[in-house]
């Protein structure tokens, strides 16, 4: 059975797919083997494969994965009002401002952020950090979060943004 973890792994594996698992753990926030445990996981479900210089990431099923399963495998749990790092399609890069959804931003708390908003739980603790250490896997759990919270229009947009961006890994 997938964890939420898995799914940070996941998405740093469509752009990090031949880095170890020292390199994954440190940039997830995660230890050496909870990121092997995860690639495992990931490995089993037919997301990801094991290739000689490290995993090859199913692309079609992890989309399909990202796009319609997560949002109901892995429901957002909605925190108290919380100071922290932007998430969803408020984090910068995950939408344009005109798509930008109105009212007070999503938040994951964390001491790195200064904006006040609704707070969501991460998927994987290390999450606020990929602001500085990843900004390509941070705006990819960004949009897991608009789609995990958004409304009908949001998740469409984060949709065909989270295509984008998988799309623009493999190029």
């Amino acid at each position: 059975m997938l964890k939420p973890v898995d799914v940070a792994v996941l998405l740093y594996l469509v752009i990090h797919a031949r880095e170890s698992f020292a390199h994954m753990g440190a940039l997830l926030g995660i230890s050496t083997s909870t990121a092997h445990e995860s690639a495992s996981r990931l490995e089993r479900s037919g997301l990801v494969h094991r290739i000689a210089a490290g995993f090859s990431v199913a692309r079609g099923p992890a989309l399909e994965f990202l796009l319609f399963g997560v949002p109901y495998a892995f429901a957002p749990e909605i925190l108290p009002r919380a100071r922290g790092v932007l998430t969803g399609l408020a984090a910068p890069g995950a939408s344009t401002e005109a798509d930008a959804p109105e009212g007070r931003p999503m938040v994951w708390p964390s001491k790195l952020g200064n904006i006040t908003g609704m707070g969501i739980k991460p998927l994987v603790k290390g999450a606020p950090d990929s602001v500085l250490r990843e900004p390509r896997l941070y705006r990819m759990l960004a949009l897991v979060d608009a789609l995990r919270t958004g409304d009908a229009r949001e998740r469409e947009y984060a949709r065909r943004a989270m295509r984008q961006a998988i799309e623009a890994t493999s190029a």
